[in-house]
């Protein structure tokens, strides 16, 4: 971990790289502050970054200035420390209460702060910035809200990362015209998901149970020329699942006057599916409810955004498998769930043998054919069923958890063996790549991921010195002590 002026240092620099301080406002940050303030229907939102001397703004909703000094800014605090800070109420805290800016900001209440990490530089990702929400009332945050925040969080990460990774790509590759269509299809890929489309209105008549719809709303549901609907009818543009959220809402409110804001799924006349934001709220007359009165966004475009956006944060561009995040966070999940359920897991790790010999011989293209080749393996063979994901390099690795193959996971790693061999070249002239694999079993003494790998690794390394094309299963039951005895692996060849 850096120190602090190293770390300072190294902001400045990642900053400098990525080119993106002063800049024009951009449609996807612009969306993923909209969705933040969203999550705690609170009253400002921003993702700031963090200069030598300002706290800048990327994106902001709710909140004037361009930039503020760094010296009073909680966020400049969160990215020093490399911490989030979630404080319930500015004003009651014994700390922060006691800020002359705090003090002289009576409005400032709750406040959520995620620190931002830039991309890897020279080894090295340190905090640049900061997703923030904050509110003029006090709130007690669920720890789903922090999550989705914290997802929202990485997404911005995602675009730090895709912003260098371009930048890169304009210095090194020579094809410029190629790099040039790649960046608009980007460019029109985030505008399309951004996009937001029209708002509608609509009147709900307690006594008639007529609903009125405005044009826009009409456009919504795929029809024309149809101001007026039943509520009944106009329930049915829902599914099933959606349409019970819904009318138990549109009840709630009648009884209670309670307003709702949900996010659903609603099917068109036509067929088509849409993600539509649905709020609603009693009208009332001399004191007494006598319409629901709402509105209806379309806002499927941002949600397709979020999921691509999601999909590519955990998916390795290269083969189309799971990324080390994946993966890390389905070996995590996955290990909670064997454990309750009392359910078998193993992990295997997989090494490829002589690819760095194919891809030096017969170039990246080759090589890239050559990891393609393996991930398609992986995705279609006898651990078709299971989480495969590229941890970098050539290295791979698959989550067993099917009771069949664990039962002969012997048999198991050598069907791998059998599948994971490529032929580059021909004649004399060629390489064949193969596979050596170390895997390893969830036991009660390697109950975490950390372990888990490691004790795959371990195993890789005792398959290796055994020779290529080769595998060995690592099941001791004394770990997390490890004595180097060598009847704790089983080779399999």
């Amino acid at each position: 971990m850096l120190d602090r002026e190293k770390a300072e240092k190294h902001r400045q620099r990642t900053l400098a790289m990525l080119a993106i301080l002063d800049t024009a406002p951009e449609r996807e940050f612009e969306a993923i502050v909209s969705a933040a303030r969203r999550i705690f229907r609170c009253k400002t939102s921003y993702i700031s970054l963090i200069d030598v001397d300002r706290q800048w703004f990327k994106a902001r909703q709710g909140f004037a200035p361009q930039e503020v000094p760094r010296e009073c800014s909680i966020c400049a605090t969160a990215v020093d420390q490399a911490r989030s800070i979630v404080v319930s109420d500015l004003q009651a805290d014994p700390y922060f209460s006691a800020l002359p800016d705090i003090r002289n900001a009576p409005e400032l209440h709750f406040f959520v702060t995620l620190p931002l990490l830039g991309p890897e530089l020279d080894g090295q990702r340190v905090p640049i910035g900061t997703l923030c929400v904050i509110d003029d009332k006090a709130q007690n945050p669920e720890p789903g809200q922090l999550r989705e925040l914290g997802d929202l969080a990485h997404l911005v990460e995602v675009l730090f990362q895709t912003r260098f990774a371009e930048r890169l790509a304009q210095n090194q590759i020579r094809d410029q015209a190629t790099l040039s269509r790649k960046l608009e299809r980007r460019q029109r890929q985030f505008e399309l998901a951004e996009k937001m489309a029209n708002i509608g209105s609509w009147r709900l008549d307690l006594v008639t149970q007529e609903v009125d719809w405005s044009h826009q709303t009409q456009v919504i549901h795929g029809i024309s020329g149809a101001p007026h609907d039943n509520l009944g009818h106009a329930l049915e543009y829902f599914p099933p699942k959606d349409r019970q959220s819904i009318n138990q809402a549109v009840e709630t409110c009648i009884a209670t006057g309670e307003s709702y804001d949900l996010e659903v799924d609603l099917i068109d006349a036509q067929g088509m599916k849409r993600r539509v934001r649905a709020m609603g709220m009693p009208e009332r007359v001399d004191g007494k409810p006598v319409a629901l009165i709402g509105v209806i966004q379309d806002v499927t475009e941002r949600h397709i955004m979020l999921q691509k956006l999601h999909q590519r944060a955990f998916t390795d561009e290269l083969t189309g498998l799971a990324n080390r995040a994946r993966l890390n966070q389905y070996l995590d999940d996955s290990i909670i769930g064997a454990r309750k359920r009392g359910r078998r897991l193993a992990a295997a790790i997989i090494d490829l043998d002589r690819f760095k010999q194919a891809n030096d011989r017969f170039g990246h293209e080759a090589g890239d054919d050559v990891l393609r080749f393996m991930a398609d393996r992986l995705r279609h063979g006898t651990c078709s069923a299971h989480l495969s994901a590229r941890l970098g390099g050539d290295e791979f690795v698959v989550v067993i958890e099917e009771s069949d193959l664990l039962d002969d996971l012997p048999g198991t790693l050598h069907a791998l063996l059998e599948e994971l061999r490529y032929e580059v070249g021909s004649g004399d002239d060629r390489v064949i790549v193969t596979a050596t694999i170390g895997a390893a079993w969830l036991t009660r003494e390697i109950d975490n991921r950390s372990m888990l790998l490691r004790f795959a690794d371990y195993a890789l390394y005792t398959a290796k010195e055994k020779g290529r094309g080769t595998a060995a299963i690592f099941d001791g039951s004394h770990a997390p002590v490890w004595t180097g005895d060598p009847s704790d692996i089983r080779l399999v060849s």
